[in-house]
């Protein structure tokens, strides 16, 4: 019953996070601390029944992704909301005490997290690449242009590869190798570079805005590209109000949140059924 009440108010959270993350790019705190101290209260609930250690294993889930969240945000990798809602995900998966395999629940879910999260990413990046198409393929030709030479020895090495296989014809996957990762490089950096990014009036801007580049007085640095928290939003009105700044680049970036349902959906409903697969491996 325990699993199956966190369980329920875990996935309502990420629903309503994945679609305020979808429509305006940001998640409440109101949400992402709702769930902090939810997740602690049904655990301290029911640990009168079924013992201290569940409220115990929430807090000590808490403690490693606060470690988590701070070196993402700090190393500008997540905003505000995504690390807050790690957080949150750390109080409700726990990591068990005493110790064991269902100790590393909150491993698989990092784990699938950055997995999924990546694959997310990714078709993100291909919607916004067909979106914006003609920006894309011009500078998607400029840069086939400039990598020239690297493109040409690579496409020398993939058919080295082709002909390999009718002598070794285990060999095909490498096939794809050299000419697919270089292409992928260039397709995220293209996205990252020329589709990601845009001018927003300072007035707009909120807490956990990503700034694409450095904010400066002439020669005088005074906000460095980073994520935008509160006291920087401030300083940048001040510079409005002063007319010395109307607009800032900011870079828009893909909305994370609906990794954490998928990696959560994953933990409740995929994971049993990769532990009848491989046993060993989701011992719980």
């Amino acid at each position: 019953m325990f699993w199956e009440t966190i369980s329920v108010v875990t996935i309502l959270t990420l629903f309503i996070a994945s679609y305020t993350d979808l429509k305006t790019r940001e998640v409440p705190d109101w949400l992402n601390f709702g769930l902090i101290f939810s997740a602690l209260g049904v655990r301290l609930i029911f640990s009168v029944e079924l013992g201290w250690n569940i409220f115990l294993s929430g807090v000590l889930g808490l403690i490693v992704c606060v470690g988590l969240a701070y070196l993402f945000y700090f190393t500008n990798q997540w905003g505000g909301g995504d690390s807050k809602l790690l957080m949150g995900m750390g109080a409700v998966i726990g990591i068990t005490y005493p110790f064991d395999n269902s100790s590393f629940n909150l491993l698989w879910f990092v784990l699938a997290l950055l997995l999924l999260g990546s694959i997310y990413g990714l078709l993100w990046m291909f919607f916004i690449a067909i979106k914006k198409r003609i920006i894309f393929l011009h500078e998607f030709k400029a840069r086939l242009t400039e990598y020239k030479t690297i493109h040409l020895i690579l496409g020398i090495i993939t058919l080295v590869f082709a002909s390999l296989i009718f002598i070794i014809p285990l060999v095909w996957p490498l096939v794809l190798f050299p000419l697919g990762v270089f292409y992928l490089f260039l397709f995220v950096e293209i996205v990252e570079k020329n589709c990601f990014m845009k001018n927003v009036s300072v007035k707009d801007l909120t807490e956990g805005d990503w700034l694409a580049e450095d904010i400066k007085d002439g020669q005088k640095l005074l906000i460095k590209k980073k994520t935008l928290e509160e006291k920087d939003i401030w300083k940048l009105k001040k510079l409005h109000t002063e007319s010395k700044i109307k607009e800032v680049l900011i870079k828009e970036g893909i909305p994370f949140i609906p990794s954490f349902l998928f990696a959560y959906l994953f933990l409740v409903f995929g994971k049993p059924l990769l532990g009848l697969i491989v046993p060993w491996l989701f011992l719980t």
